[in-house]
């Protein structure tokens, strides 16, 4: 499916709200962001990857998170099927005061409540020399 204005505002809008909610820990609102069955691979930092709105709620809510996120460089692209397929870049405030750097490859599809992630999967951005 290739994305419309109206769906890469929504979607970035999406992508946006995630940072917020989990800095606010909100994960009341995730159904907000994520279809119910959702997957999450936060791997690169420990996480097992999780399915489902619940189990991203608990895993997100678990030490070693980083204490602010913040979504950037957000690339909105034709997805397969009715999906859309986006690419953003995080920033993440660790505990320690270092920056993190990830990149966030995401599926999303149209809810009747609007665009939600369907996927996503973190890779971590080592500096290059």
């Amino acid at each position: 499916m290739k994305p419309t204005t109206d769906d890469i505002v929504e979607i970035n809008q999406v992508l946006s709200l995630w940072a917020h909610l989990v800095d606010n820990h909100a994960w009341d609102r995730f159904g907000e962001v994520f279809i119910e069955d959702a997957h999450f691979d936060s791997s690169v930092f420990g996480f097992a990857p999780v399915t489902g709105i619940a189990a991203i709620c608990h895993m997100a809510s678990q030490d070693g998170h980083a204490r602010a996120h913040h979504t950037t460089n957000v690339h909105v692209q034709k997805g397969a099927g009715d999906e859309i397929a986006a690419i953003s870049k995080g920033l993440g405030l660790l505990s320690n005061g270092a920056v993190a750097s990830v990149t966030y490859t995401d599926r999303l599809r149209r809810t009747p409540e609007g665009w939600r992630l369907a996927s996503r999967i973190l890779a971590l951005q080592a500096p290059s020399h």
